[in-house]
């Protein structure tokens, strides 16, 4: 549990991160850098009355949080946005994500000192693109594009974690496992399991809930945010169990949620926006604490070239190689392979191989935080002049 020094630490550091991002929304700063910025600088640097170490509670703390932030995006997803975009999102949300993370794996191992699976483990981890960043830039923007690619980038950002992070898994296991011989059979079957375990979990879920919204009159308005809150609880055990992909079932279930009607549904979506927002604000604060300043500088020289090459190269190759089997114009494709914009996620999914104690573990969370740093400072800011470029813009 968190120390008391610890608690007021992270609430003060709350209280600085809102009153920076307030008036920095409009810009298309990114909540995640400004917290995460809040965190690295305030937090561990030299102004700290309790240095903070902790990747176990980080990783706790951060992928709880994913998985309810990912669970509000559902909420607030129409599925005749999804319908539209959904054969384009599922190939870059999955496609991309594998082609960008071999491409940029390759590359890593031949400018790094990380070995090939290394470098592959780094390209899973940095090849999903963040959702509540994209959200963020596109809403604050007011950005809206032709040929619905918002609503690819959107459907994408909320839908390429669970490839990534399945990745990240199977390249762990392998690196702690040097000597045996690759299963890809097994790796296929996880996937596999993955996907359809969480999925239909989401779907039993749902068909629960829509029950009882129908057989249940609640008396007290307050208890059905409550009820839902403690169903995808319920939801997240047993898919542990199970061992289903949670990240997947928590945006399916909450884009099931969204198809229905329920008693006292518009406060109950204030409520998770307002518990949302509390979740990112915790765990962009903790992912910052847990970035030290002097280690991320001393990882720069390594970490420059591979954050050139993925922005550049491996990002757009994903994206092309994924619009392959659809006719859709350059435009969007080139507007589509510069908006990969990483937030939390990458760091999220960097602390996975120092928890399993992976060889230079450290050197790829630190390669992970600087990746993500540059994203979020020249991507919110490239985006608008891009579309403009590309003639993708609506006209107002």
């Amino acid at each position: 549990m968190l120390g008391s020094e610890m608690t007021l630490l992270i609430a003060v550091l709350i209280i600085i991160g809102i009153l920076l991002y307030n008036p920095t929304k409009d810009l298309g700063i990114p909540a995640a850098f400004i917290f995460i910025g809040v965190g690295l600088f305030l937090g561990n640097g030299e102004s700290s009355f309790e240095v903070y170490d902790n990747p176990e509670m980080s990783e706790f703390i951060s992928q709880t949080a994913l998985v309810l932030i990912i669970f509000v995006g559902g909420l607030h997803t129409k599925v005749l946005d999804i319908k539209k975009v959904i054969k384009e999102g599922i190939l870059v949300s999955n496609i991309g994500v594998l082609v960008t993370s071999m491409a940029l794996g390759a590359f890593a191992s031949l400018v790094t000192p990380l070995s090939l699976l290394e470098g592959f483990l780094l390209g899973a981890i940095v090849s999903s693109t963040d959702a509540a960043a994209v959200f963020g830039v596109l809403e604050a923007k007011r950005m809206k594009l032709k040929y619905a690619s918002d609503k690819v980038l959107e459907f994408e950002s909320a839908t390429n974690d669970p490839m990534a992070m399945i990745l990240t898994l199977i390249f762990v296991g392998i690196l702690n496992t040097p000597d045996a011989p690759i299963n890809y059979l097994e790796h296929i079957q996880f996937f596999v399991q993955q996907i359809f375990i969480g999925g239909g979990l989401s779907f039993a879920l749902f068909h629960v809930i829509k029950f009882l919204f129908k057989k249940f009159h609640f008396q007290e308005e307050g208890l059905v945010p409550i009820l839902l809150f403690s169903s995808l609880i319920v939801f997240l055990k047993i898919n542990e169990y199970m061992g289903g992909n949670a990240l997947i079932g928590a945006y399916i279930f909450g884009v099931l949620l969204n198809t229905i009607d329920y008693q006292n549904k518009e406060n109950t979506l204030h409520f998770f926006n307002s518990f949302s927002w509390l979740a990112q604000s915790i765990m962009f604060l903790i992912l910052g604490l847990q970035i030290f300043p002097i280690h991320l500088w001393e990882v720069l020289p390594i970490a420059i070239l591979p954050a050139i090459f993925l922005f550049f190269i491996a990002r757009p190759l994903g994206v092309f190689i994924s619009y392959l089997p659809l006719k859709e114009p350059l435009s969007k494709r080139i507007f589509i392979s510069w908006s990969g914009l990483k937030g939390a996620t990458p760091i999220v999914f960097a602390l996975i191989p120092i928890l399993a104690e992976v060889n230079n573990a450290g050197m790829i969370f630190y390669i992970t935080s600087f990746i993500v740093l540059v994203s979020l400072i020249i991507h919110p800011f490239s985006m608008e002049y891009l579309a403009k470029k590309v003639n993708l813009l609506e006209e107002d």
